[in-house]
């Protein structure tokens, strides 16, 4: 409870019980009314907070504490009405009044009869000059006078953070009850004349205040707000809550462990109001039953030994102070370090496929049950001479390895990782994979010509033939004539070439070939279609040429045909007409003449001749096609064309395209091609033939062209050199003359913030220095090679780790005289350098060696043990100490420069290090130059007498 004083400029003298005084911030008040001499301001017609400025805002509901209104629904205030209250000069927690309420809201306390009468009087005496500045300030604004004035809130029931405020009227004249009047009630925990927040707006006459804080002072005052114009202001009231315990602390954390200790740190919470006294830190045992005491005292800091290795501990923390212990703290759980996992069993093999190998294993023995075992599996390609990769990287026992070559055999290792490390690698183990089926011959081919009963038809090798020996060809047949399309097999066997004569003239035939292998059969090829000669008609032994004649060219037959010796001599020429036009047939004129003994006879009548069909000419011209395949796909195709053949009498129908090693493609009757799938960096001879009704043209002459190479592959990222602002990363190898004539260019990309790689050079050098970067920070990289083929894949992340910086120079120490014998040495102080400690080195050099004197955190070093007649020079660097999980490591900076510190008897005394400077050093450095000058003048004399010389 708090006791009211008359006078407003008093304040709380209350303590806790600790005698600790309570803070009170200081913050500038905003109020229309003088609280001292109680006079009121202008009214305000809304409920509106003041501020400095003297603007109106809202109440901040935020900052408003939490009350219960205790005030009766039909409170009435009568006229005169006056109540008195309890006043002593000072705040007491203890020993207070209590204040009640009755129904209607009035609060009666007990008060000594000498203060009644003291309070009476100088309570008049605020009445009557209150009334008297209302009086004058209603005569301003021309408002009615106002005689309400309203007593000192009394504060009652102060708990640590909660407390009751009341209040009573105080009338002096009478007033209108009836008009309406309502309460506003503001706190301050800043100061007396500080700011104000209005917490409580209502017509009650009682509050309850929570969420108060332990050991604060605060002001209170009561306005009242009457018909909307006029506001009179009670005097501030002060109270102090109570000190308590503390509030709890937050769980501890660690800072380092080991297999047997753990060491702990923990921060301060708030102590309400008492210093705390100490610290109580309890623990499990690592047992998982009740928590026992492990260490109490004020340090923030606590190392626990000769615990068990991998062992989970949980810790929780309380304060003391001098009210009593706060509640613990949210349990932390911390383990011990433990041993790496010993060397798992090899893996096995669960299923082999053609391009995959699915394996598992079984999880080792694990040393540290709390930690989870995470595995990775490398693999080797047998007789590759690559070494170990890694292939799986997880929790699981088992993973499936893709992407692997047919019918190889792979080499395989697992390791178990924990939290402690890495464990020896398990037993190497090979498995294979499986051969796949044969890929499809390609279309068979003719060998020869095409008979009217007979052809010989031919294949290559497959593209692919699985990594298995290929074992029988198998070739099929049929007819165009046979509706159902059905297939026979008229040949099987190793051979690839087979004689079919059991043809029929004038038919066409479609023809395809498959293969087989111990690991099962190919696809059919593509089909060859074919069309056999048809059988000329039988000859006319009346009409030889076939052809129309006149009469006169019968009789020269016939006279041919009468003397056996007669010769008859045939000329003739071709029909003129659409002799350029490729599809029509070639035709001729011919006349015969008889021969005798005499000589050649007339010749007789023309007749018409036109020769047979046959198969199209040789193409004259194939060339390559430049920049007609994409860069993407130039590794892998060629582009050709070529010109039209005559026809010889049928239309051209497509045509065979030969390349590599016999392979032919068939295609339609177009002028250009891309060849595809073929092999990178690769010279193919290629040449074509024409193909129409009669048969095959014979082939061009060949043209030699060669594919591109594919984009290379990445090479080997390695860092060179480490720094604590740059990485200076290195791949590949320096060129020789020969690979320069391949150009090949390089991207390396850096992971950013966001997890993207971004490209951060780009050319031809096989180094790069990565600057502004991050001390003791990884970073993550990758490689990719490109060339006239486009850009090859990307690498593995690689990732580097900077160094940590180190201290900078120091400035030259110092050197002070303490006493006669003895002289102190100083030098500057380094800040740590992100929590690192700095310790520094000091070497003295005597001139032929240099010796370290001190080494620690101190900043000066007494130097007493010198000799007479001798220089020092003193040097100091600083380093940095750091843990690792090797220990304790120091990272030393540059040497400061040196000091000089001079004993000899010329000197005026011993001062400074600087002060070791004197004459003799000066009179050396004249003496040098000299000696130099003169020698610059020699050379220039020779040089002189050289010239005049020549």
């Amino acid at each position: 409870m708090a006791d009211n004083i008359p006078d407003t400029n008093t304040t709380d003298r209350n303590t806790s019980s600790s005698g600790r005084a309570p803070s009170i911030p200081t913050l500038n008040a905003g109020f229309y009314t003088d609280i001292n001499n109680n006079i009121i301001g202008p009214s305000i017609s809304t409920y509106n907070v003041v501020t400095t400025d003297e603007t109106h805002e809202p109440p901040d509901t935020k900052s408003i504490l939490s009350y219960t209104s205790e005030s009766a629904c039909n409170a009435l205030i009568t006229e005169n009405a006056q109540t008195y209250s309890s006043i002593k000069d000072d705040l007491r927690p203890s020993g207070a009044a209590t204040t009640s309420e009755d129904n209607r809201g009035e609060t009666e306390t007990n008060m000594g009869a000498g203060d009644s009468k003291w309070i009476a009087g100088e309570n008049q005496k605020k009445r009557q000059s209150s009334n008297a500045s209302l009086r004058g300030h209603n005569t301003k604004y021309e408002t009615k006078p106002c005689c309400l004035n309203i007593e000192r809130p009394v504060v009652s029931n102060i708990q640590t953070r909660s407390a009751t405020v009341s209040w009573t009227l105080n009338n002096t004249e009478k007033y209108e009850s009836n008009l309406p009047m309502t309460f506003e009630l503001a706190l301050s925990s800043s100061g007396k004349n500080r700011i104000y927040k209005h917490i409580y707006t209502g017509d009650g006459v009682t509050v309850v205040l929570h969420d108060l804080q332990p050991c604060t002072v605060y002001f209170l005052r009561v306005a009242i707000i009457r018909d909307g114009e006029h506001r009179s202001v009670s005097e501030v009231a002060s109270f102090t809550t109570p000190g308590c315990e503390p509030d709890p602390p937050l769980a501890p954390t660690l800072i380092s462990r080991t297999k047997n200790s753990l060491n702990l740190q923990w921060k301060g919470c708030n102590d309400n109001g008492s210093k705390i006294s100490r610290f109580l830190l309890e623990w499990d045992e690592g047992i998982g039953e009740d928590f026992k005491s492990c260490y109490t005292g004020p340090r923030k800091q606590h190392k626990l030994f000769k615990l068990s290795p991998s062992t989970k501990y949980s810790f929780r923390l309380a304060a003391k102070n001098h009210f009593g212990c706060s509640n613990f703290s949210e349990t932390a759980v911390f383990y011990t370090s433990g041993n790496t996992p010993s060397a798992p069993l090899p893996p096995k093999l669960k299923e082999a496929g053609v391009y995959s190998l699915s394996l598992e294993w079984c999880a080792p023995t694990n040393p540290n049950p709390n930690d989870t075992l995470t595995y990775v599996l490398e693999m080797e390609e047998a007789k590759s001479g690559l070494g170990f990769k890694p292939k799986y990287n997880g929790e699981d026992l088992s993973c499936t390895v893709k992407n692997l070559q047919r019918n190889t055999t792979y080499k395989f290792r697992i390791f178990a990782y924990n939290l402690e490390g890495r464990s020896n690698p398990s037993r190497e183990v090979k498995y294979t994979t499986r051969p796949a089926r044969p890929g499809c011959p390609n279309k068979p081919h003719v060998v020869g010509t095409i008979h009217a009963r007979q052809v010989t038809i031919g294949w290559d090798l497959p593209k692919d033939n699985g990594e298995m020996k290929i074992s029988s060809y198998s070739l099929e047949v049929c007819e165009n004539s046979d509706a159902e399309n059905l297939w026979k097999i008229i040949y099987s066997g190793t051979l690839q070439e087979f004689l079919y004569d059991d043809l029929q003239p004038g038919t066409t035939y479609k023809l395809r070939v498959f293969c087989t292998s111990p690991a099962g059969q190919s696809r059919p090829s593509d089909v060859l279609t074919i069309q056999t000669p048809a059988l000329p008609p039988e000859s006319c032994s009346s009409q030889p040429l076939h052809s129309k004649t006149k009469g006169r060219d019968a009789n020269v037959l016939d006279n041919r045909s009468v003397s056996g010796k007669s010769e008859a001599p045939v000329r003739g020429k071709k029909a003129k007409g659409t002799h350029h036009d490729k599809k029509e047939c070639p035709s001729s004129e011919k006349t015969c003449a008889a021969v005798n003994i005499v000589g050649v006879g007339m010749f007789g009548g023309t007749a018409k001749v036109t020769t047979p069909g046959t198969v199209p000419a040789m193409v004259p011209m194939l060339q390559e096609v430049e920049n007609k395949v994409p860069a993407k796909q130039s590794s892998t195709c060629i582009a050709i064309r070529w010109e039209e053949p005559h026809c010889h009498g049928s239309p051209i129908t497509g045509y065979n395209i030969e390349y590599g090693d016999k392979k032919v493609v068939t295609v339609k009757r177009v002028t250009e091609y891309v060849l595809k799938n073929l092999q990178p960096n690769t010279t193919y001879r290629i040449r074509i033939q024409a193909i129409n009704h009669y048969g095959l043209s014979p082939f061009s002459p060949s043209i030699r062209c060669k594919t591109k190479p594919l984009p290379p592959e990445p090479p080997q990222l390695n860092c060179v050199v480490y720094g604590h602002q740059s990485l200076r990363l290195k791949w590949g190898t320096v060129s020789s003359k020969k690979s320069r004539a391949i150009f090949i260019s390089y991207n390396l990309l850096m992971e950013d913030r966001s997890g993207r790689f971004s490209v951060i050079y780009r050319g031809i050098d096989v180094t790069h220095k990565v600057q502004k970067l991050s001390e003791y920070t990884q970073y993550k990289f990758k490689i990719q090679a490109c060339n006239e083929a486009g850009e090859g894949p990307e690498s593995d992340i690689y990732t580097f780790t900077t160094t940590k910086s180190p201290p900078t120079a120091l400035k030259a120490p110092k050197v002070h005289p303490l006493n006669n014998n003895c002289y102190e040495i100083k030098w500057e102080t380094l800040e740590p350098i992100k929590g690192d400690p700095i310790v520094y080195c000091l070497q003295v050099n005597t001139g032929k060696k240099a010796h370290q004197i001190y080494k620690g955190p101190n900043t000066s070093f007494s130097f007493s043990n010198y000799d007479a007649n001798s220089r020092y020079r003193f040097k100091v660097c600083a380093g940095r100490q750091y843990e690792t999980s090797n220990g304790l490591q120091e990272l030393w900076g540059p040497y400061s420069p040196s000091a000089l510190f001079s004993t000899h008897k010329h000197h005026s005394g011993h001062g400074k290090g600087s002060g070791g400077k004197g004459k003799g050093n000066h009179s050396e450095k004249g003496e040098k130059c000299k000696v130099g000058f003169a020698f610059i003048a020699v050379l220039c004399a020779v040089a002189i007498q050289f010239f005049s010389f020549i």
